[in-house]
């Protein structure tokens, strides 16, 4: 073997993927292909290599990762990276990237193809006609054209989706619901932008395309399902979970829907839930077995997406999908590291504080770490806002662009000093892009002897930790407000671990002075989740006009 060649990095494919990616890797690298591996021995064979490339069948543990000492990348052919210990690599400085768009056409492909079948009632036709009855009459099914499609989760799958069943495709007038997406965006797809209800209220079909998280994990539930016609049908080729699967069976059996078609399920494979099961059997749903990405031409797509962006890693550049990351010099780190996780709260806290499109948002960065580059709280604040909505793992390397996708602009200033605090990082944000204050919504945190603290909630001053469980009220500043929230929760057996009531701010005021009377906002840090039902009493309790559950 010559220099030249041994110089070649060394990249281990565990699982197989397409010829085009492994002919852009061997263009670069001296590739190996070891499929079926398994976790022990990935453990064995990873310290020889400095890239490693799977799909979804193996598992890349924290033990592999350790031992791999020469590692400096992982690519994941397809989207999710749940079966990577990202953590684990983050902590080795081992770049972890995916392919989030190789895969879009085809899942807009399959939901068409579902909501097709559905309505024509192909499968079961099939399968009478393969046992050799001919039933005409039995399955007669229903045109989509002219029908009302209504699609949750207008990102990039949804919006595939729309370009091919609207006007100018199966020529079905298109809803949808999206709190983040841009109007621009849905004119331009002839989709309408309504509220969530109206749009289960009018659809003939609904079509799920959004990220599981905890504030989508049965967005589709028992009381959203009631809403719809009895002549609807879903197609969910999103994530299992967003869909309350007992619920949808409960409407199908009791024929409040016409029928469902699923790709994705909350346990796969899904033959141990009676639930799953049970709607596996039923002829009014449609059924496949987790096949959105799976077109050769995705595989192609994600596995050349991946060998590129470790080709540009290996030659010293950047890739354009990493999903953690990238290294930070060490003194920059440990300064700003506790301000970056900071920074991610705070934008995780105005999501779920303000659900809404974001155009115009200023961040602010006061005191001493103004001095250090900054650009890794920029990405965490973005990472903060954007990732808990949208389908983009967010990093220094795609959190400009990122933003840009979404249609946000982030523009960032620094001072070195403070009148109040050593350090002090401040957002905000106006929604609909005009900087006016009366619309600006503001967050501001700091930390303190090593403990994070929120000391701006919108017009409120406030003094409590982004952690855990947290109830935040909007009420009149009279006597007897605490109590009444604190007796519903102690009620709901729901412990309050810390309480903070903050007055109205003056200005850009960070000072505590306080104004008796008027309103007030009560920051609660709580042991355990609220149930739904107390915080319907909080809700309408007198004196509070507003209550969020937050969860960081």
């Amino acid at each position: 073997m010559t220099d030249q060649q041994s110089a070649r990095p060394r990249v281990l494919v565990a699982d197989p993927i397409a010829a085009e990616g492994l002919a852009i890797l061997r263009g670069f690298a001296e590739v190996d292909e070891r499929a079926g591996l398994g976790a022990e021995g990935l453990v064995d064979a990873i310290p020889d290599y400095d890239g490693l490339v799977v799909r979804s069948e193996t598992k890349v543990t924290a033990a592999a990762i350790e031992a791999g000492a020469k590692l400096r990348i992982i690519a994941r052919a397809g989207v999710g990276v749940d079966n990577i210990d990202v953590e684990a690599a983050t902590r080795r400085g081992v770049v972890v990237v995916n392919s989030p768009t190789g895969n879009i056409v085809a899942a807009a492909e399959h939901t068409v193809a579902l909501l097709l079948a559905l309505a024509r009632r192909i499968p079961i036709a099939n399968e009478a006609l393969r046992q050799g009855r001919w039933e005409r009459s039995k399955f007669v099914g229903a045109e989509v054209r002219g029908k009302t499609l209504g699609i949750i989760g207008l990102g990039r799958v949804g919006s595939e989706v729309a370009r091919r069943a609207g006007e100018n495709g199966l020529g079905m007038r298109l809803l949808a619901h999206d709190p983040y997406a841009s109007p621009d965006n849905a004119r331009k797809l002839n989709a309408e932008l309504v509220s969530l209800d109206e749009l289960l209220e009018q659809s003939d079909f609904v079509t799920v395309h959004t990220v599981l998280n905890a504030g989508t994990r049965g967005l589709l539930s028992v009381d959203e399902l009631a809403k719809m016609k009895p002549s609807a049908r879903i197609i969910n080729c999103a994530r299992g979970g967003v869909v309350d699967e007992e619920a949808l069976l409960d409407a199908l059996r009791e024929g409040r829907l016409a029928g469902a078609a699923l790709d994705v399920f909350t346990t796969e494979p899904p033959f141990n839930s009676p639930t799953l099961a049970a709607l596996i059997e039923r002829p009014d749903v449609v059924v496949t077995p987790h096949l959105g990405a799976s077109t050769e031409e995705a595989q192609v797509s994600v596995a050349v997406d991946v060998a590129e962006q470790m080709r540009d890693v290996f030659r010293g550049g950047a890739p354009r999908a990493a999903v953690n990351a990238p290294l930070i010099l060490p003194e920059t780190l440990r300064q700003l590291a506790p301000w970056m996780a900071l920074v991610e709260k705070l934008g995780r806290l105005y999501t779920q504080l303000h659900p809404g499109a974001l155009k115009r948002v200023e961040f602010g960065v006061a005191g001493e770490i103004a001095q250090f580059d900054t650009r890794p709280l920029t990405t965490a604040l973005i990472k903060g806002l954007l990732e808990p909505v949208s389908e983009a793992h967010v990093n220094l390397v795609n959190a400009q662009v990122v933003a840009r996708e979404w249609g946000m602009e982030v523009v960032e200033s620094r001072s070195t000093t403070h009148e109040q605090y050593a350090n002090l990082v401040t957002v905000r944000v106006s929604p609909d892009g005009d900087d006016g204050e009366a619309e600006q919504r503001i967050l501001a945190g700091t930390v303190a002897w090593g403990e994070e603290r929120i000391v701006r909630v919108d017009r409120y001053l406030t003094d409590f930790a982004p952690r855990g469980h947290l109830l935040l009220a909007r009420n009149l500043d009279r006597p007897g407000m605490i109590g009444v929230v604190g007796v519903i929760l102690g009620d709901a057996g729901v412990n309050i671990a810390h309480m903070d009531v903050g007055p109205v701010a003056l200005g850009d005021a960070t000072g505590r002075a306080r104004q008796p009377g008027g309103e007030a906002l009560m920051a609660l840090s709580l042991d355990d989740a609220v149930p739904e039902a107390a915080l319907d009493k909080i809700r309408h309790a007198d004196g509070i006009m507003d209550v969020r559950s937050v969860e960081l």
